[in-house]
């Protein structure tokens, strides 16, 4: 039976039992897993953009990493991720410094989708969320059923089972965005990492991506640690809020407790109200501008 067949027929079962059970991130709960940064320093060329980070990510949780243009947060991130390597401080991973650890046994635990990922050339969907499996393969572990159920799984989480057989550079990029989060989702991760994830989706889909991943969280107990720009979106939905300026940690906690005018003012020199969200109860930002007027 051919890999094509095999996915395909993993996925009608998987959309059938999505019918009749109601959508679910089916799946072995995630053991906690400490993620943490140590007086990180990370530079470009020799020049320093994070100075001193001192952050450990909530096991079990969804952060949220916020702050102006340029103030180090998906730099953080990568460095989280150990795409770049901190010239001072380590990042520890169950206090294991990274750089120790094998670049499979790292995927295996965590998940990093950055901001502007590329895909190979006339590569399928299916086929580019297959490559989420690679790292639970192996010399001894090649391409099992199991890998087709977690794909099929990643796809109709994500809403795109029905493009698995059309090329990614055909789809927009709202579709492409959605097809990367479903292959970190084949790879089903610990700790989820992603730089902006929101990005190219208009506001339902932005809104369906952060459910997921705090279903996620909630049913897998996958630890989530993402950057957003959107603040109000931020502080909906995630229990722990990272604010960044210029390269540094100036605030984290609980949005409720993060989130003031004082913080806006210091992290993005913006005038702004805040009050609670008439739905969720969690700080809504109500930016004022040049030419806004009080609303209190």
């Amino acid at each position: 039976m051919s890999d094509e067949t095999t996915l395909e027929r993993a996925l009608e079962q998987t959309l059938e039992a999505a019918r009749d059970d109601g959508a679910d991130p089916e799946g072995e709960r995630h053991a906690p897993v400490s993620l943490v940064a140590r007086g990180v320093h990370l530079a470009y060329d020799h020049k320093r953009v994070v100075h001193g980070v001192h952050l450990s990510v909530p096991p079990g949780r969804v952060t949220a990493i916020v702050g102006a243009n340029g103030c180090g947060k998906s730099t953080l991130l990568r460095g989280l991720g150990r795409i770049m390597r901190p010239v001072d401080g380590q990042v520890e991973l169950d206090g294991t410094d990274l750089r120790r650890l094998r670049p499979k046994q790292v995927a295996r635990v965590l998940g990093l989708l950055p901001q502007q990922p590329t895909a190979p050339e006339g590569i399928t969907v299916a086929a580019l969320v297959a490559r989420g499996r690679h790292p639970h393969q192996g010399a001894f572990r090649r391409h099992q059923a199991t890998d087709d159920e977690a794909v099929a799984r990643a796809l109709a989480l994500t809403d795109t089972h029905e493009l698995a057989g059309r090329r990614v550079d055909e789809l927009s990029g709202g579709q492409r965005q959605r097809v990367w989060v479903a292959m970190m989702l084949a790879q089903d991760p610990q700790v989820m990492l992603l730089d902006e994830p929101t990005t190219y989706l208009d506001i339902a889909h932005q809104v369906d991506l952060l459910d997921l991943l705090a279903e996620l969280n909630e049913g897998r107990g996958t630890t989530v640690v993402m950057v957003l720009h959107d603040l109000n979106l931020a502080a909906r939905y995630a229990h722990h809020l990272v604010v960044m300026a210029r390269g540094r940690v100036v605030q984290e906690g609980a949005p409720s407790e993060v989130l003031t005018e004082e913080c806006v003012h210091e992290a993005f020199g913006m005038a702004s109200r805040v009050i609670a969200d008439p739905v969720s109860g969690s700080p809504l930002v109500l930016p004022l501008g040049r030419h806004g007027r009080d609303v209190r």
